[in-house]
């Protein structure tokens, strides 16, 4: 049972996909840009934000090393602290599968998983879709102790045809992670169609900003549309206890169902769901 009161509102305390880091990928480009996410992230509660700096592939003619991210995110959170902003900057990674060997001698570097703890670790498709692939690296990465989060599945075609394609990821115990500003319609309709099918399915199991720039949705702004979607209980895992878990490096909590929440087809004629 989640520590969490029913009585209490649910709060958006965690952002576990951010490209927070200035000058270091396509995310922010400038510490100005940093801060003003950071601002903006802090004005819809968010309290703790994992650096996902993508990993696997070069941005502006660098690639940075995995060690450094560590470095990259202390500089940052001393920034944040000068500035009397109340938010902790914690180190991850977003992994390009195929792009570095995960299953190798060094397997996942810990400076790559969440917190640098070992025990989660975002990953994205090098595709527009799911690789076969990426399920027996699901499979393999649970063998050695780490849980896989799938970023953004509802970018990748084959499962925005049918969110099906993610059931064996699933099955082998990955989380996956949708994306605040397609559940509020910033993006194509057929992205946040998915989206709207997953949480459905009961198969969102994370909501992070992927924030690129000040201009991105955060985790707090969906909070009314995914408790309307789903209710109140799988809402408030969604929101609080599944990040806490994962920030913390815990076992992920068994899932509740969805609810099938009265007004939820109200909420897909209006955003364009079902």
């Amino acid at each position: 049972m989640s520590s969490s009161s029913s009585a209490a509102p649910i709060g958006a305390p965690y952002d576990l996909h951010c490209h927070i880091l200035p000058a270091w990928d396509d995310g922010a480009k400038t510490l100005d840009d940093s801060l003003q996410m950071l601002e903006r992230a802090q004005k819809f509660g968010t309290t703790t934000i994992i650096a996902t700096p993508h990993v696997g592939r070069a941005f502006r003619g660098v690639e940075h090393e995995a060690s450094s991210i560590a470095d990259g995110v202390e500089k940052l959170q001393t920034e944040v602290d000068a500035r009397e902003l109340k938010i902790k900057i914690l180190p991850g990674a977003e992994i390009l599968l195929g792009s570095v060997d995960l299953l190798g001698e060094a397997g996942v570097l810990p400076a790559w998983t969440v917190a640098g703890a070992g025990k989660y670790a975002l990953i994205e498709s090098p595709y527009r879709a799911w690789p076969e692939f990426g399920n027996s690296m699901v499979y393999q990465l649970k063998l050695r102790g780490v849980t896989p989060i799938i970023a953004h599945p509802e970018r990748y075609l084959d499962v925005q045809k049918d969110i099906k394609r993610m059931e064996n990821a699933i099955s082998q115990g990955a989380i996956l992670q949708i994306t605040a500003g397609t559940i509020l319609g910033q993006t194509d309709k057929a992205m946040q169609k998915c989206c709207f099918s997953l949480l459905d399915a009961g198969w969102a199991h994370l909501v992070a900003s992927d924030a690129h720039n000040p201009g991105h949705a955060w985790p707090g702004e969906t909070i009314e549309a995914v408790q309307k979607r789903v209710g109140e209980a799988r809402a408030r895992q969604i929101f609080e206890d599944n990040p806490r878990a994962v920030v913390e490096g815990s076992v992920f909590p068994v899932q509740v169902k969805p609810e099938k929440v009265e007004s939820s087809s109200f909420m897909g004629r209006l955003f364009g769901g079902r």
